[in-house]
């Protein structure tokens, strides 16, 4: 749903109040939430096979706990084995959930682009996600199917300590091809770089 009219009145409403005086909408747009949730199924299908392969053997560990602390015997190995087993099969469980959280993150998103900056709202009242043109170092397209896309943003990391560059997904793009050309043309002070996708 590309472009301010096509958004709902909540949306419509969150992007006036982010935008200043005089600032312009390049580019609008509310994510996906069908396209996101696709997106995120390779993680899911990943988080499926670790706790499928992890549960045995998180099973077999515990049970070696139990019977070492009930008939005797050395605790070190099949702690140790549980200690990494159990934690393995809630992380698969976890992201096993990537699909819904992903819907999720994008019924509560709209991605503006405007000649300043990159941002992603929250329709549910968290604090703006701003990208200024100026930290933004380039973009990469990532699997356009169906009309819909996802692009990846590296950018300046806000936080140096966690290293100099991070990266924003922006998932269930409608349009992505005219997203990507506006986030490249954000900044005359700094060239974007445009990475060809890989197909």
């Amino acid at each position: 749903m590309s472009g301010l009219l096509r958004l709902n009145e909540p949306a419509r409403q969150a992007v006036v109040k982010a935008l200043m005086p005089a600032e312009p909408i390049i580019f609008v747009t509310a994510p996906d939430p069908r396209e996101a949730a696709r997106g995120a199924w390779p993680t899911a299908a990943a988080g499926g096979l670790l706790a499928v392969l992890g549960a045995p053997i998180a099973f077999l560990a515990l049970q070696a706990v139990w019977n070492s602390l009930w008939y005797g015997g050395a605790l070190s190995f099949p702690i140790a084995m549980a200690l990494i087993a159990v934690p393995a099969v809630l992380m698969g469980f976890y992201l096993m959930l990537a699909p819904h959280a992903a819907q999720r993150r994008a019924r509560d998103t709209v991605i503006l682009i405007t000649d300043r900056r990159l941002m992603t709202i929250s329709l549910s009242g968290k604090p703006i996600r701003t990208l200024p043109a100026s930290v933004i170092l380039g973009v990469e397209r990532r699997k356009v199917e169906r009309g819909y896309g996802t692009l990846e943003v590296r950018h300046e990391a806000a936080d140096p300590g966690r290293g100099d560059t991070a990266e924003t997904i922006l998932a269930g793009i409608d349009d992505v091809l005219e997203a990507e050309t506006a986030i490249r043309r954000l900044s005359t002070e700094r060239s974007v770089t445009l990475i060809e996708p890989v197909h």
